[in-house]
């Protein structure tokens, strides 16, 4: 690293390292949260008054099966509203407090069971770079004999067991005889924590009837299909509207993952409950049943990884709806479990009650694509009634449903969701009537995505709306034009289900063909850094794009061959902030003109490198990256003034 330092060093400044996250909570409706409940309250009175005349009036006429469809999916609509506003009508911000000494002992949970040794690398590091005193454990459900090596190396107990009862809950409940901390962090095998998120949720436990203080979950991987936005994914309005709204009802729950826990909280109620594939909200209600408090902490404090393709975001989520709604059939019912609030009742029955609206989404695309074929309508109104009744509905509907979001979700989001999930939440919700929520399967958490065709078929049931409500609008067409014979229907009644038609139509073919248009050829993702570095035995200063441990790219004044070998020299944090020298071997992959038409973006792959190495990589890319990002912390790094120079390479 002696040629690194021969630089001259012009000046020691701070150096962003990592482009921050924007801050959700700086837009329009989080500065006006009044206006958020005025037009919740008007959404809610205009409903009422609409439903009541769709109840009275609008069914004269009718077909009786027609209209009870749409009458029940309109009301679970405005059902759907309240419950949102309930939860949404204020957001409070956490406020840290102090630590108490002695600290309480701490343990760290990891469960695995078939992750790859990158990703566990990266979850220990982080657990190794906690800033509090703690012993981490790595609950290997996988019992491979790598994971017990990795584990050895990085200095972190190791825990295996025979089986696999129970999955993810037994495994826990098994580490739970050998272990003694007073408070648990658990953590996906995933889930890298920050330095700092012990010291950030230590303090709560002062209050003896707390069980558990739960944080949400952020990505790492920006590209997954859940992800818009760099920060804004699917997870989002949960975690940074719903979840402080819960807390406010003493009603957040465990979310697996990113949660501190009270042992002696966990061992009341018998350890992680079994009866369902979602422990976590499964053992909270029995938590709150016996008087334990809940909290939430509003500070991203661990990355993850999102699911990368859209097979891997199904399989959570219909794993997420067969545990939830299997709730219904045990004694921790929401509805008849003894020993719950009101307000907890509410807010346990919006987060079941939200699977159900994949049935909602299939019943107005039914009824639509039937009225469009047969011409019968499933209600009967006037111009002036559909000006002063259903418009003012469904327009504050869509202003009180994007108010309460604040933001945190566009409202085509939404339906891009709703389109993604409507076939499993369906299948989740007949889970409950024939009592099979199925096996736990992991989520996989590396790969690639190939969109294509195939995503034709894992989203099937949607697939089969498109065609039907397809075929159907044609066949209004056809009957308008006088090229089809088919049943007359009233002009207005016409225009508005064709446009109806033109609207669904166009948003599932939005969804679906983004999704078999994606492509994502990474099985790793590339972070944004924003690091200088200079090539080896040359004066050339460069500027890292993005990095990995096993890659990155840089901005090139001069385009480079593919296949040719080099080394960069630079300088990063760890997690303690000492400055460290890296020295990255590196191949080309890659070489493309920018838009710029003056510089080339160079793809490099890494070549294998040292144990300290890699580690200082590992550690700077998943724990001291996510840091800068999420907490304003910038990388001091060296400013160098030396005239740019086509780069030579040494092999």
């Amino acid at each position: 690293m002696a040629e690194w330092f021969c630089v001259e060093i012009v000046e020691r400044r701070k150096l962003g390292a990592a482009p921050p996250i924007p801050d959700v909570r700086s837009g329009f409706w989080w500065r006006h949260p009044h206006l958020v409940q005025v037009l919740g309250l008007s959404a809610l009175g205009w409903g009422m008054a609409y439903l009541a005349w769709r109840v009275t009036v609008s069914g004269r006429g009718a077909p009786p099966a027609l209209f009870l469809v749409l009458l029940a999916a309109e009301l679970f609509g405005w059902l759907n509203l309240a419950l949102y506003v309930f939860l949404g009508w204020s957001v409070p911000r956490s406020r840290q407090p102090a630590l108490s000494y002695p600290v309480p002992s701490i343990d760290v949970f990891v469960c695995t069971y078939d992750e790859s040794l990158t990703v566990l690398e990266a979850t220990l590091t982080g657990c190794r770079a906690l800033t509090l005193p703690h012993t981490t454990y790595l609950l290997d459900d996988g019992r491979r004999p790598e994971v017990e090596a990795l584990a050895a190396r990085l200095g972190i107990r190791y825990i295996t067991r025979g089986d696999n009862r129970h999955a993810k809950a037994g495994n826990i409940n098994h580490a739970l005889r050998s272990t003694h901390g007073e408070l648990i962090l658990f953590l996906d095998a995933d889930h890298v924590p920050m330095p700092g998120i012990l010291e950030s949720l230590a303090g709560y436990f002062r209050d003896p009837q707390l069980a558990l203080v739960q944080t949400p979950h952020d990505f790492s991987n920006r590209d997954s299909v859940q992800h818009t936005r760099a920060a804004r994914h699917e997870q989002t309005l949960f975690f940074e509207v719903i979840a402080p709204g819960k807390d406010r009802h003493n009603a957040i729950f465990w979310c697996g993952s990113a949660t501190l826990m009270r042992r002696a909280a966990l061992e009341e109620v018998g350890g992680v409950l079994t009866d369902t594939i979602a422990e976590d909200f499964h053992t909270t209600i029995a938590m709150h049943a016996r008087g334990w408090r809940t909290h939430y902490h509003d500070e991203v404090l661990v990355q993850g990884l999102a699911p990368y393709n859209l097979g891997g975001f199904l399989l959570q989520r219909a794993r997420w709806a067969r545990g939830n709604l299997k709730v219904f059939r045990t004694s921790e019912n929401p509805v008849t479990c003894r020993g719950l609030s009101g307000k907890q009742r509410l807010s346990y029955l919006a987060s079941l009650l939200n699977y159900f609206s994949g049935l909602q989404r299939a019943a107005l695309l039914a009824v639509l694509a039937w009225t469009l074929a047969t011409g019968q309508l499933p209600m009967h109104a006037s111009v002036p009634t559909l000006l002063v009744l259903w418009l003012p509905w469904s327009l504050l509907a869509l202003a009180s449903t994007a108010a309460l979001g604040r933001g945190t979700l566009g409202l085509f989001d939404s339906t891009r969701y709703g389109i993604m999930t409507m076939g499993i939440y369906i299948g989740g919700v007949a889970s409950i009537a024939f009592g099979r929520a199925g096996a736990f399967r992991v989520t996989p958490k590396e790969g690639v995505d190939d969109g294509g065709l195939q995503v034709l078929r894992m989203l099937k049931l949607v697939t089969a709306a498109f065609a039907l409500l397809l075929t159907a609008w044609l066949v209004s067409v056809g009957s308008w034009l006088g090229v089809l014979d088919a049943p007359a229907m009233p002009e207005l009644a016409r225009i508005v289900t064709l446009l109806l038609g033109v609207w669904e139509l166009g948003c599932i073919a939005a969804v679906v063909g983004t999704l078999v248009r994606r492509r994502q050829v990474r099985s790793q993702y590339r972070f944004p850094v924003r690091l200088r570095a200079r090539i080896a035995s040359t004066p050339t200063i460069v500027s890292l794009l993005d990095l990995t441990p096993d890659g990155l790219a840089f901005e090139s004044p001069v385009g480079l061959e593919q296949g040719a070998r080099f080394s960069l020299l630079t300088r990063v944090h760890d997690a303690s902030d000492t400055i460290r020298g890296l020295t990255l071997r590196t191949e080309v992959t890659s070489c493309r003109l920018n838009d710029d038409g003056v510089k080339y973006r160079v793809g490099c792959r890494l070549d294998p490198t040292d144990t300290e190495t890699r580690a200082l990589l590992v550690e700077y890319c998943f724990v001291v990256l996510p840091e800068q990002q999420h907490h304003g912390i910038l990388d001091r790094g060296p400013t160098v003034e030396v005239q740019s120079a086509a780069p030579t390479f040494a092999s």
